[in-house]
């Protein structure tokens, strides 16, 4: 294969992933696995492949062949660090970030170290980072929104957002932040009411609303409006909004609640730790642990890691008994 093919091969094959043609890619990367299956760059376009199509097992075991092979490579360290962070291994994925930028220093590596920095509440430096890149990546105010509201600065984080719509004005995410931190920054008087009027006109509430709507109600210890709000209309809800509402009930004591919408979102989460462990203190709290053992058993022939987790629930059960 000529120099000249190689590159173009692997530009379509990045171009390919960036539109989320994982087809595309795919077909592109077996070509160059054909040519040079061993060479460093295929490698390395392979793990990025596997990452970005959540394959997340294999990709960890090339990760580390690579990593042993080609310790100086700032572009392996770099795909390390992304597969721990999407992993949610925030400690590798620092070290890892920490080296490539080390060896190359890129602004593609050091924007996630602030991402990882902030998911470990290191908020100082990650602020530094996430700063000193935004005036040349508008999508740093997105990352710089996430650091303040993990600060519950909320309007710092909506100045963000609006910095952010003034370059992407379309961009959906972004007008959905908007509106669940202008919600943030309401009195909660103001956003009962507000919902009040969207529900009395028969109108849908803006899923970006919801988990403000429902902490503001338990924390009135309306538990009852909330279950009734909840079972009339989590049908309709996204995976995303039941586990925003999920995550509020939980933290609020209402176990029985977060324990009905995390079991509507299980087969999204379930390779989700802290999720899980949500769960089943969940069950345990409001006496229904037994319904998640028939919910593990149909996991196991995927992943064998639920049969300590069946083992762990059928424990807890029987000591409830002694």
């Amino acid at each position: 294969m000529t120099p000249d093919l190689k590159t173009v091969l692997r530009r379509n094959f990045l171009q390919a992933l960036g539109k989320r043609d994982l087809d595309g890619a795919k077909a592109i990367l077996e070509r160059l696995k054909t040519e040079e299956p061993l060479a460093l760059e295929t490698r390395g376009l392979e793990l990025e492949y596997l990452i970005r199509s959540d394959s997340l097992a294999e990709a960890k075991g090339l990760a580390g062949q690579l990593l042993e092979l080609h310790p100086g490579s700032a572009r392996v360290q770099y795909l390390a660090g992304l597969l721990a962070y999407r992993q949610k291994d925030y400690a590798a994925a620092e070290r890892h970030l920490r080296e490539s930028h080390r060896l190359f220093p890129h602004s593609k590596n050091y924007r996630l170290l602030g991402k990882t920095l902030t998911q470990q509440r290191k908020f100082e430096e990650a602020e530094g980072i996430l700063q000193s890149l935004a005036p040349g990546n508008p999508w740093c105010q997105l990352d710089l929104a996430w650091l303040y509201e993990r600060k519950e600065d909320w309007a710092r984080a909506l100045s963000c957002i609006e910095a952010f719509l003034k370059v992407e004005p379309d961009d959906k995410f972004a007008k959905s932040q908007l509106l669940r931190l202008k919600a943030r920054l309401l009195e909660p008087e103001e956003l009962l009411e507000e919902v009040s009027s969207l529900t009395g006109l028969g109108e849908e509430v803006p899923e970006d609303l919801l988990p403000q709507y429902v902490e503001a109600l338990l924390k009135r210890g309306e538990s009852t409006a909330v279950r009734d709000f909840i079972q009339k209309r989590q049908a309709g809800w996204s995976a995303r909004a039941a586990r925003s509402v999920g995550w509020i009930c939980y933290r609020l004591q209402a176990y029985d609640l977060a324990m009905d919408l995390f079991l509507k979102i299980f087969r999204e989460n379930r390779g989700d730790a802290k999720f899980l462990s949500a769960l089943e203190a969940a069950a345990k709290r409001c006496g229904r642990l037994a319904e998640l053992l028939p919910v593990y058993g149909a996991q196991v022939q995927d992943d064998k890691r639920f049969y300590s987790r069946i083992r762990s629930v059928k424990s807890r059960l029987e000591e409830r008994k002694n």
